[in-house]
Parts: structure tokens; C-alpha cells; sequence
């Protein structure tokens, strides 16, 4: 007969389970990358919010889009704070540097519940490479809610992150 294994405490959110698993692959400090999408609203309230917003991390530096010269001046003086704030909230200094371009922003208010972005139907190269990433997953729950994520991030992107080095054909 096998021993009981302990009893839980309280069950553990599913964003624990997965960050646990995905650690091993390397993809924990990602997944706390994201979370800056998540958090950004709270973290600058909704008057910068609805004039910047985080476009992309890399090596530690965020590229925040501005809507227009005067908000971008404003937030060069914000920067640091900005920063602090978004890392305080993160739990660790995932954010190096922030760096600031103009740009086009999209509104969340903007797109009434019928005027919603449709989403990218995916390529059968896409669907393969998502099956190929997840299939090293041992678990399957976390196995499906990995892939599932990847499917949303594919269908929400502007290009295909799936393509061909050598031809650089997508």
C-alpha cells in the first residue's frame, strides 16, 4: 500500500501550478514578463493608461508606445517611478530601463462590444509548431493550458512568431 502524500493547506491557483511546471523550461521569468500587461492600468492609473501603453520587453528594457509629445515629455520625468512601481508590483526587477516612443494607442474604451478585434485563424504551420512546444510537457493539464495560451498569443498577434530562419518566409 502507498503513503498518504500530506494534505493540501488550500489548493493552489492554477498561475502558481503553471509558473512551478513551466520553471524548469526556463519560461518562469516570461511568464512574470507578461504579467506587466496585466498589472500596467493599475500600476499607472487609467490617465496614462489611456494615452501609453507597454509594446514590448526585451532583455529587461520596456518600450512603452505615447500617444503624443506632451505625454511622452510627462512620463520622461515618470520613468523611474514607473519602474519602480511595475517591479514592486511584479515581485522582483524583471524591468532594467524603460524606453519611450511615439505612437499610435489604442484605446480599450475605444472598441464597443460588436467593433472587437476578430481574432487570426491559425495555420496548420502554427498549429504544429504549438503541438511541438508542448509536447515535452509531462502533465497534461499544464500540457493544454500551456498550449492554449500559445494559441491565444498567436491569434492576438500582429505577425506570425512562427517562421522560417533560412528563407525568412512565414
Amino acid at each position: 500500500m502507498k503513503p498518504k502524500r500530506p494534505r493540501m493547506r488550500f489548493p493552489k491557483p492554477l498561475s502558481d501550478l503553471l509558473q512551478e511546471g513551466l520553471a524548469g523550461f526556463g519560461l518562469g521569468e516570461r511568464l512574470r514578463e507578461v504579467d506587466i500587461w496585466r498589472f500596467w492600468p493599475e500600476v499607472v492609473g487609467p490617465a496614462v493608461a489611456s494615452r501609453a501603453h507597454p509594446l514590448r520587453i526585451i532583455n529587461g528594457t520596456l518600450t512603452v508606445v505615447v500617444s503624443s509629445g506632451p505625454w511622452m515629455q510627462e512620463l520622461s520625468f515618470l520613468k523611474g517611478m514607473m519602474k519602480d512601481k511595475l517591479n514592486d508590483r511584479l515581485g522582483s526587477e524583471v524591468i532594467k530601463e524603460i524606453i519611450l516612443r511615439s505612437g499610435k494607442v489604442a484605446n480599450a474604451d475605444a472598441f464597443s462590444a460588436d467593433e472587437l478585434p476578430q481574432k487570426k485563424q491559425l495555420t496548420a504551420r502554427q498549429m504544429a509548431f504549438i503541438s511541438e512546444q508542448s509536447a515535452a510537457i509531462a502533465d497534461q493539464e499544464t500540457r493544454e493550458a500551456f498550449a492554449a495560451l500559445m494559441k491565444a498569443s498567436f491569434e492576438s498577434s500582429r505577425q506570425s512568431p512562427v517562421s522560417d530562419k533560412r528563407t525568412g518566409k512565414k
